[in-house]
């Protein structure tokens, strides 16, 4: 039933069916509305409009509740102990509410899984792993998951809720972001990774849509839902249902295109860089064409040059973007501590502009011991085939599902939940995709591979791989080169602050002992 078609007798049936208003103050508000005996012009008389403004205005009802309301919905508006308010996001794989608690009154933000999706594949046990994911990690730059609850047969997390937006949507809106802006708030990504790094979680789905900066000034990772635990995968769910290829394509690592079950902690230092540069320059670096093509730009084509968008980039940001975005996972900062510790670097030496808002970090918990692939420092040991399945407002999925976002509808009885998010998700059954010699020697910084030329002795030495791989190494002659940056001697720093500030200071003292000498013969 849509709104123009609507009376009021119609719409007082619903609202009072649906639980959401008391009984006294429906009446409270219709008294304007009453004749002299204290009855309403019912029959065919369509909705007031003050009717409606004056239910919202004294916080009866929100708009999205109206909304529903007036297509004849009364069903869905409450999940356990809380009261759906509005949606937040929504998507084929779930849809994300915000909800006020029945009793305390607090806003949480409600992750609902469709129902169709409970019998399908391991939709549902995903979820589950989802929240006990989420619900291990407490750091201010991680997204808390505080309950797994059902209501019949919908099934949902309780999630905090941020007050703010994501980075996706802040660069659609007020397009490419200051340089220093953006290093704060990766620095903060990378500080939140670095954690669920040293709990054994690999993300495999950082993007900008899953960066929420809240209002002040702190970005917290969202969505543990493709999350990794490190350990023995043989008899995980994503093997288990022949899921093969998870994450978003805009961002996906070279390594995770192939295979998502390669993943590791610097899978996610190559999604960061591929955040930075849609930061920077408003697009991914490899937009361009079908989701197939962008995989495979992301195998095989170079990392666009980030100056040739945006010159005004400082040489160690566009350095640090390029050891980022290399193909080879050892060619890349091996930890996000790493990441974070030259954006933390670069802030301080730059003394231009005031460093946005944000929490301090506390101090972070030394890295179990443990097993993880390819990690630099190792992680704790967790269950075999701990994976997740990925949440509000991604697109991303495994290939040989839906993967895309579907209609968007809610689960069950819920109220309309929209439509896709902004990102697109890896496409099904890619085909004709180059493998990743993983073999190959990474180009190393200021190496001679990185502008074609022959590598050295000590790079060749480091080149070669165990017997045991069996894999061929790729000539490196062959690998596109890194465009170059211009330095000048003025970049140098030299303990975190210019040289100039250095020359300047030594200058001063040899002024200061003169003087004195000079003073002293004088004296004398």
């Amino acid at each position: 039933m849509s709104d123009s078609s609507q009376t009021l007798d119609d719409f007082l049936r619903v609202l009072r069916a649906s639980g959401l208003v008391d009984a006294g103050k429906i009446d409270q508000a219709l008294a304007p509305w009453m004749d002299t005996e204290g009855r309403l012009p019912l029959g065919a008389e369509p909705v007031p409009e003050g009717l409606v403004a004056a239910l919202i205005e004294s916080g009866q009802l929100t708009p999205w509740q109206v909304d529903q309301l007036r297509k004849g919905r009364h069903k869905g508006f409450v999940l356990g102990k809380y009261k759906l308010l509005r949606l937040l996001g929504a998507g084929g794989m779930s849809s994300v509410y915000l909800a006020e608690h029945a009793t305390l009154h607090h806003k949480v933000a409600i992750k609902v899984l469709p129902v169709k999706r409970v019998d399908q594949s391991s939709y549902l046990a995903r979820f589950e792993r989802e929240a006990q994911s989420s619900a291990r990690l407490n750091h201010p730059n991680i997204a808390r998951a505080f309950d797994l609850e059902s209501s019949g047969a919908i099934h949902f997390i309780v999630l905090e809720y941020i007050d703010g937006t994501d980075l996706y949507a802040k660069v659609k809106r007020e397009g490419p972001l200051d340089v220093r802006e953006v290093a704060e708030y990766l620095r903060q990504a990378a500080t939140g990774l670095q954690y669920a790094h040293d709990e054994g979680l690999v993300h495999r789905d950082i993007k900008p849509a899953n960066l929420m900066l809240d209002k002040r000034g702190t970005v917290k990772i969202l969505d543990m839902g493709l999350a990794l635990a490190n350990g023995d995968e043989a008899g995980s769910l994503t093997r288990e249902h022949d899921e093969k290829v998870l994450g978003t394509a805009d961002y996906l690592a070279p390594e995770q295109a192939r295979d998502s079950h390669k993943a590791d902690r610097r899978s996610d230092v190559y999604s960061l860089g591929c955040s930075l540069y849609f930061l920077l320059v408003g697009r991914a670096p490899f937009a361009n064409g079908p989701l197939a093509e962008r995989l495979r730009a992301h195998m095989n084509e170079p990392a666009p040059n980030l100056l040739e968008k945006r010159p005004d980039v400082p040489t160690a940001i566009a350095e640090l973007y390029f050891r980022m975005m290399e193909k080879h996972p050892d060619a890349r900062p091996q930890t996000a501590q790493e990441v974070a510790d030259a954006l933390a670097a670069w802030l301080g030496s730059t003394p231009t502009g005031p460093r946005p808002a944000g929490r301090l970090d506390p101090p972070r918990r030394a890295p179990r011991r443990g097993s993880g692939e390819g990690s630099a420092t190792p992680g704790p040991r967790r269950q075999p085939g701990q994976v997740v399945r990925s949440g509000p407002g991604s697109t991303s999925g495994p290939l040989g599902s839906s993967g895309v976002l579907g209609s968007g509808s809610g689960s069950g009885s819920l109220p309309d939940s929209g439509r896709s998010g902004p990102e697109s998700a890896a496409p099904s059954g890619v085909q004709g995709l180059p493998r990743i010699d993983t073999s190959s020697s990474p180009t190393r910084k200021g190496s001679a591979t990185r502008a074609g030329g022959p590598p050295s002795a000590p790079q060749a030495k480091q080149a070669k791989q165990p017997a045991a791989s069996k894999a061929t190494a790729t000539d490196p002659a062959d690998e596109p080169s890194r465009p170059k940056i211009k330095t000048s001697w003025t970049d140098i720093n030299v303990l975190g602050l210019p040289i100039v500030f250095w020359i300047l200071f030594v200058a001063g003292i040899g002024a200061a002992v003169a003087l004195a000498i000079a003073v002293l013969r004088t004296r004398a």
